[in-house]
């Protein structure tokens, strides 16, 4: 994984598979001789702190963090820090690709992912522009790129060009956390599966220029630079809770290196995809998603403005797994279904505008999905799971939606109470199913499903680090069905 950023302070803590960490020195303007000197060092970000934040949301360990809270979307992705600007600006972007691209480093450290959270505004996609002929060289070599694609929202025609590319993955913002209730003043208002408002928009019936998914980006919290970070500390949602080592920040920026950690872990159980088919994964996986238009009626969002909408980094996963030839399959079984009435609430309010209902989980599960749908995309209602002796494991509290849904790895067999509670709605009546995950062997493997002689396992040490991630809070829908197509011509097409 390489982060073309402003760096790394691979001093920090967090970062014990940092292989490589680099600082670009090149004069800003050419004088007429090329090249750029890449110096080895073990903190590449000295003036800003972005870039570590960057990385630390990709593979952080959360070493340095209460607990180990704070642990990045693949922990266990080795990191090549590109120092390739200082403070806010991204100097030498450019000579960063041409440095990923060596043979000593992209082979030696076999980079499959290049990330970046940086980009431009006010133009539209150039193919001959010198950054976009690099993500098409980095595609070439088999490369998933990412790219934010701006802050520059909520108009239309926003979008940060380089993310235009067809050779790349265009990467939205969304909040993933309730903070309605948060005292923090610095801590931006939302909840889960809403569109950052900062959150470039892409323009209509344009089938490039728009962002491809949405992941979080907005309150992110991951670690921050030991010298020169420009951000404070965070101080938790109630603004006295300090972690001096991590900071908050929000933008585009912070949902790219969320959807490099997932486009890693796809890896990990399927190392023949390339970015056609981690992007056909997550967007036939990812959930729609809704605003109000200007009257205030609700909406679903549209392409343009979301691509295929919210990822789901489970099913991402699981849809990267279901085509790798692997040794171990994902069967997925029904469990149980119910229906229920939750009676009318307003702002959370009366207690008892809920439905419960128990669920009996088997042995041998190497996940339980519990899904509940009532189909009316105004209402606001959030899903708890506790276990059999009365504790939270699981829940899901998008704002306004159709449906809620979470997913629990690796489940102690028992009695599960499922509790749909309201928040803002009229008496409606759901729809409550279960189903299980099963990691179950192969009796034998055809040959289309293996390619060449490549076995993967998909682990469940796999299932219990993406879960226990910080995406634990956005895995909403996990329904995929079929295979994920691969289609190979989109960068030809661009």
């Amino acid at each position: 994984m390489a982060v073309i950023d402003s760096g790394v302070d691979g001093t920090h803590g967090d970062f014990p598979n940092m292989v490589k960490n680099v600082k670009i020195a090149a004069p800003i303007v050419a004088p007429g001789v090329s090249g750029a000197l890449y110096v080895d060092t073990p903190n590449s970000d000295l003036t800003s702190g972005h870039g570590t934040h960057v990385a630390s949301t990709i593979a952080g360990s959360g070493q340095m963090s209460t607990g180990g809270k704070y642990k990045g979307v693949a922990p266990g992705a080795s990191l090549i820090g590109v120092g390739a600007g200082d403070a806010i600006s991204i100097l030498y972007a450019l000579q960063g690709f041409d440095f990923v691209f060596k043979p000593e480093v992209r082979e030696t450290h076999n980079v499959r992912i290049i990330s970046n959270s940086w980009g431009t505004s006010g133009s539209h996609f150039a193919p001959y522009n010198p950054i976009s002929i690099a993500s098409k060289r980095a595609y070439d070599f088999g490369m998933i790129v990412n790219f934010a694609a701006g802050n520059s929202g909520p108009n239309n025609d926003t979008l940060n060009p380089y993310s235009a590319s067809p050779c790349v993955i265009s990467v939205g913002a969304g909040h993933a956390k309730n903070t309605m209730k948060a005292t923090n003043p610095l801590v931006s208002k939302g909840m889960p599966g809403q569109l950052a408002s900062f959150s470039s928009r892409g323009i209509k019936g344009d089938a490039f220029h728009r962002p491809d998914i949405v992941l979080p980006g907005v309150n992110i919290i991951a670690a921050r630079a030991t010298s020169g970070s420009i951000v404070e500390p965070y101080l938790g949602m109630d603004g006295t809770s300090p972690e001096p080592m991590y900071s908050s920040i929000s933008g585009t920026s912070m949902a790219t290196p969320h959807m490099s950690g997932v486009a890693a872990l796809m890896l990990e159980v399927n190392p023949s995809l390339n970015m056609d088919g981690v992007l056909a994964a997550v967007a036939s996986t990812a959930s729609p998603m809704y605003g109000k238009d200007a009257t205030g009626a609700v909406r679903q969002l549209e392409d343009w403005e979301v691509g295929a909408g919210y990822a789901d980094a489970y099913a991402a996963v699981e849809k990267a797994a279901s085509t790798a030839g692997t040794r171990t399959t994902v069967e997925t079984s029904p469990l149980t279904s119910w229906t229920g009435t939750v009676g009318t609430a307003v702002d959370g309010t009366p207690i008892a505008a809920e439905h419960n209902h128990t669920v009996v989980v088997p042995t041998g599960a190497s996940a339980v999905k519990i899904k509940t749908d009532w189909g009316n995309p105004a209402y606001d209602l959030d899903l708890y799971v506790y276990d059999g002796a009365g504790k939270l494991i699981a829940s899901s509290a998008e704002a306004a939606s159709i449906s809620e849904e979470v997913v629990i790895p690796n489940p102690v067999a028992g009695t599960y109470r499922v509790q749909l509670k309201g928040f803002t709605n009229a008496q409606t009546a759901y729809t409550g199913t279960a189903t299980v995950d099963r990691i179950t062997p192969f009796s034998e493997l055809s040959r289309t499903q293996v390619q060449g002689e490549l076995h993967v396992e998909f682990s469940l040490h796999l299932l219990h680090v993406l879960c226990q991630s910080s995406l634990a809070k956005w895995l909403v829908t996990a329904a995929p069905e079929g295979i994920a197509s691969v289609d190979s011509t989109r960068c030809a097409r661009g």
